[in-house]
């Protein structure tokens, strides 16, 4: 049955009075202006409210107190329901490098998750991995003992005990092996992201040159730009990533540098958001643990005893909208970062278009989020 709204529209520029329809799990009109009149009761009026495209998260370690890793699936459904309410309508589960028996059986529980009908919740499409294949000397709060050497039958195997989860995977291209694992998982579907890595400019340029390549958290856990070794963030800059993902918290990088960023014009249509949210992420806990590790709360971050820095711990969209609210980011730029290019990388979300997921928030005084819909259902509580 077709559904639809009229309300104030993101049209890729402003917001404009329009209307959308849907049908099947997918939009099927978008117009701006006065409605066709056969569309009569179809469209519920929200009147001007502001709509915009759902945010997609490609990195997210948990939420409401839930590890993508080990949670169970009714813990799974429950950060899920949880994370919808946020705005954050697609995402990509985060998971640490875990042995490829516990992959195995996370793989069971999230395929009895994905199984499972009730209320709109966030869609989780596949898993991004940091690890395990990184370097040793840049694993920062990730557990060493499941990092391997990286060769082309080590990332089958991981592939495969993933069993059609796996869609990113964070990999160090400079460490011996690393190109060879790197073509057997783009062979297998799964797209390599540099991150955890010593990776020079070179290492980066030889690990893109048979296919697309992302970068995990564009500013940490790599090598520094300097004036003789440009490295990941230069490689970056000079257009050489198909995906660049930052973390928008205002502590993992300088909010002048990401507004430096948004404005590189080789970065646009490639610089994406991601929270990198741990477990405990939009819970008021002060203190947890999580990835194995005794955290606490520093305003939107977490840290450990020696004051490293270990994710985040506020959703994504509010993330932007706080960037947004101090200035650092302009409406467009937060659409692009948060919606449109990752989902461009997912590939069926992001966007108020023809032919994509009727995903959409409202966007309240462009402040905070208000009502949420994935797959054309409001999420309860929103």
């Amino acid at each position: 049955m077709k559904k639809g709204i009229r309300a104030s529209l993101w049209n890729g520029k402003i917001f404009a009075p329009g209307w959308m329809t849907w049908a099947g799990g997918k939009i099927d009109q978008v117009g701006f202006g006065e409605p066709p009149r056969k569309l009569g009761d179809q469209l519920q009026d929200l009147g001007t409210s502001e709509v915009m495209p759902g945010f997609v998260d490609t990195l997210l370690h948990g939420f409401a107190g839930v590890d993508c890793g080990d949670g169970s699936t009714v813990a799974l459904d429950r950060m899920s329901r949880a994370l919808a309410a946020t705005g954050v309508t697609s995402a990509y589960a985060g998971m640490y490098p875990l042995s490829l028996a516990d992959y195995r059986k996370a793989a069971k529980r999230w395929g009895q998750w994905k199984s499972k009908r009730g209320t709109a919740r966030t869609r989780f499409v596949g898993w991004h991995s940091e690890g395990p294949f990184i370097a040793r000397t840049k694993r920062g709060a990730l557990p060493a003992k499941a990092i391997l050497k990286p060769s082309a039958e080590a990332a089958q195997e991981l592939v495969a005990a993933c069993d059609g989860w796996l869609k990113l995977c964070t990999f160090a291209p400079e460490v011996k092996g690393a190109l060879d694992a790197c073509q057997a998982m783009r062979d297998l579907g799964v797209m390599p992201s540099v991150g955890h890595s010593d990776a020079t400019y070179l290492d980066c340029e030889a690990a893109a040159a048979t296919g697309e390549l992302a970068i995990t958290h564009m500013g940490n856990r790599i090598e520094p730009l300097t004036a003789r070794e440009p490295g990941p963030i230069g490689f970056a800059m000079d257009g050489g990533f198909h995906w660049a993902a930052v973390i928008p918290d205002m502590v993992h990088v300088a909010p002048e540098t990401l507004r430096l960023w948004a404005r590189t014009p080789s970065l646009r249509k490639r610089l994406m958001a991601c929270s990198d949210n741990l477990s405990h992420a939009g819970l008021p806990a002060e203190s947890f643990t999580s990835g194995g590790k005794r955290l606490s709360r520093s305003g939107a971050v977490a840290v450990d005893s020696k004051g490293g820095l270990c994710g985040t711990l506020d959703a994504m969209p509010e993330l932007l909208l706080r960037l947004l609210r101090d200035g650092f980011i302009n409406m467009q730029q937060l659409v692009r970062m948060g919606c449109e290019v990752p989902g461009a990388l997912i590939g069926d979300c992001g966007r108020l278009e023809v032919g994509y997921r009727p995903d959409f928030v409202v966007l309240e005084n462009q402040k905070r989020i208000g009502a949420v819909w994935i797959g054309g259902r409001r999420v309860a509580g929103s």
